[in-house]
């Protein structure tokens, strides 16, 4: 009850915010923006416009209480000597450090944010005698997004779930914005824990609870890399480059580690859902790669069961949740398919050979 109590002031906290934001920002902020800024960017929107209680804080661990209290005065742009929260609120969109900590003073401070500094120093240091110790070796930021977005939200998430075990297709890469398509790149390193000199990545790849940094920059070698994760960094580097002649500059002021999504995750989704229930024309297919001609007609057989002895085809069923594969291929038979898969099947081979007359090749 202590919890749902706090979330339901954190939500009208974060409702009166959006209002407030998109009234003053007018035309030069969306709304989508502005809700981004309210709800990611702080631990506690509203510390500075209501007094905190025991029970909106009691469920918060001992890191998220000192960050919380820190923000406070982050949001006057005090500076921090500790290089750990000073690289947290570096990487916040509404945080401008401009006042050293000696010339800081509290009388900035109004009567709400002096109690609830005082509330959670307190709630601190009863669970610790010296409270969150700053600056250890191999500090994460995990139980922070843990605390604001569970342990199965925002920080378990890849940008491509599957681009160590399959090709990514140009059609996906087209719908990301230049930050994601650099993150997707850095995001193969980091698999094999490679660590980063950029701030942005480290705040980024520490969030991810998948994550574990080990390997310096000048020790990590690419021959780690098997083949499809080298075919995806020179696609999404590519890209990159060829979207910008500098591709995206990593640790400009305001960057924003939440304006990433995901785009490899499993899922339910099908090249042609209805491929079993309708002939296919060549209006379907005209905008699609050779690559995307080869799975859809492979997706006819995945329908059915059927097992692949390309480990690339294999790989990229599997992220499916509709798919389950028991039958070998020497084991399948055509014959089950109905009379739209067996001609769809036939039409997506010939465009295929059509486009190229060695077909898409396969791993």
């Amino acid at each position: 009850m202590r919890k749902a109590k706090g979330q339901v002031k954190r939500r009208w906290w974060i409702a009166v915010m959006l209002f407030c934001c998109i009234f003053m920002v007018g035309r030069t902020k969306s709304a989508d923006t502005v809700l981004a800024d309210a709800v990611y960017d702080y631990i506690i929107p509203g510390s500075n416009t209501y007094y905190l209680t025991e029970a909106d804080i009691s469920d918060m661990p001992i890191q998220v209480l000192c960050y919380a209290r820190n923000e406070i005065y982050a949001r006057y742009g005090r500076r921090f000597e500790s290089s750990e929260l000073q690289a947290y609120f570096d990487s916040k969109s509404w945080y401008s450090g401009s006042i050293d900590p000696s010339a800081f003073s509290n009388t900035m401070l109004n009567s709400y944010e002096t109690a609830n500094i005082e509330l959670l120093k307190n709630r601190e240091y009863a669970l610790r005698a010296e409270g969150y110790l700053l600056d250890q070796n191999g500090y994460s930021y995990q139980p922070i997004y843990d605390y604001l977005y569970g342990k199965n939200g925002f920080s378990d998430s890849y940008v491509f779930y599957g681009s160590d075990m399959r090709y990514i297709m140009q059609s996906e890469v087209n719908t990301m914005t230049l930050q994601e398509i650099c993150y997707a790149k850095n995001e193969i390193y980091a698999r094999h824990g490679r660590m980063f000199d950029s701030q942005e990545l480290k705040d980024y790849f520490w969030s991810k609870s998948w994550y574990n940094g080990c390997i310096s920059p000048e020790d990590f070698s690419d021959s780690v890399f098997n083949t499809y994760e080298l075919a995806n960094i020179k696609l999404l580097q590519d890209n990159e480059l060829a979207r910008s002649a500098s591709g995206y500059l990593l640790d400009q002021p305001g960057y924003n580690i939440y304006a990433v999504g995901s785009y490899g995750s499993m899922d339910d989704t099908y090249i042609f859902y209805d491929s079993n229930s309708r002939y296919l024309t060549n209006n379907d297919v005209r905008n699609l790669s050779i690559q995307e001609i080869c799975y859809a007609r492979n997706e006819i057989y995945a329908r059915r069961g059927r097992l692949f002895e390309s480990m690339e085809l294999q790989n990229y069923f599997n992220q499916k949740t509709w798919y389950y594969g028991w039958i070998s291929p020497e084991s399948f038979s055509p014959s089950v398919l109905n009379q739209y898969e067996t001609a769809n099947v036939e039409f997506l081979k010939n465009y295929e050979y059509m486009l190229d007359p060695k077909g898409y090749i396969l791993n």
